[in-house]
């Protein structure tokens, strides 16, 4: 039995701890939670035990899901690699790229796997258009939510827009050459809906918005290459491919069988832990991804001085 536990049980540990408890060959080996009567209520759904210090953990786990608050990611997770405890750090995987690469090299130095939460990779319809992407040009990407008290010690870049950044980065190897971006708080003390114009080396261009003070949900990303353009509509799962080769112009559903994503993401990881792998969503990757929200945020900065 692989032994995992779960730190931080707020709307997306619990998930992660209901999943786990669900998986075969896995044991859901503890909750942790700062405060003790949510540790104790998660913990008794799965007949597992409750703790408030993940230092309790120790020796008694394999694996954690690290699903506490951003500013916390580094200091948390660098102590749980260097007592040998893999670690699937929540998006964004820190919050500066300092902490970032102490979370590397913590990983590297005591040769434990980190990987990041970026869930949307495991998205079947992402999957299925990255097999189908060649040398994307243009993205178009929004992803829009109603305003929620969580998330709010960090801004609406590093809380959603991330989840696109990771997938944008996913599809083009280029570096980026040039960011302009605007965003302004509404709910919040930090900005809580963006857009950013991201142009890379190669010549593609992606344009994100995200906004977590809309009235209805969106989550959908286009993006155009040489004879395709390709629809992704994350919420559903499904896509469109529009083609144009030989003069004759064709029409594709893209309809993968649907899965939950956070499920296909920590059976990943539970096979890593099990086959010593390499993670789906690597450190240098969630890295990468955060380097360009701050990149993002910088320009956001900036525009806000000039008003």
């Amino acid at each position: 039995m692989t032994r995992v536990a779960v730190i931080g049980v707020g709307h997306l540990g619990r998930q992660h701890a209901r999943l786990y408890a669900e998986f075969p060959g896995v044991e859901l080996a503890g909750i942790v939670d700062i405060v003790e009567s949510r540790a104790k209520d998660i913990a008794s759904l799965y007949n597992t035990a409750g703790f408030t210090d993940y230092r309790d953990l120790f020796g008694k786990v394999d694996a954690v899901s690290l699903a506490i608050p951003t500013t916390e990611h580094a200091r948390v997770g660098v102590d749980l690699l260097g007592q040998g405890v893999d670690v699937l750090v929540e998006k964004p995987i820190a919050s500066t790229s300092e902490e970032a690469r102490a979370l590397i090299d913590a990983a590297m130095r005591n040769r434990r796997i980190l990987q990041v939460g970026h869930v949307e990779r495991f998205n079947p319809v992402v999957a299925l258009a990255t097999e189908l992407a060649t040398t994307p040009q243009f993205f178009e990407v929004h992803r829009l939510a109603a305003f929620s008290p969580r998330s709010l010690d960090i801004d609406v870049v590093l809380d959603l827009m991330i989840h696109d950044i990771d997938v944008v980065l996913s599809l083009v190897r280029a570096p980026v050459r040039e960011v302009r971006a605007v965003g302004i708080p509404v709910l919040s003390e930090k900005p809580d809906i963006a857009n950013a114009r991201v142009e890379f080396e190669d010549g593609c261009v992606a344009n994100f918005t995200a906004s977590r003070v809309s009235l209805e949900k969106t989550r959908k990303l286009r993006f155009f290459q040489p004879h395709d353009y390709i629809s992704l509509d994350y919420a559903s799962q499904t896509g469109m491919m529009v083609s144009l080769r030989m003069g004759c112009v064709t029409e594709r559903k893209l309809e993968p069988p649907p899965r939950e994503p956070l499920r296909v993401e920590l059976a990943g990881f539970i096979k890593c832990v099990e086959k010593r792998g390499t993670p789906a969503v690597s450190g240098e990757e969630g890295l990468r991804a955060l380097d360009l929200a701050m990149r993002i945020n910088g320009a956001i900065a900036e525009r806000l001085m000039l008003r």
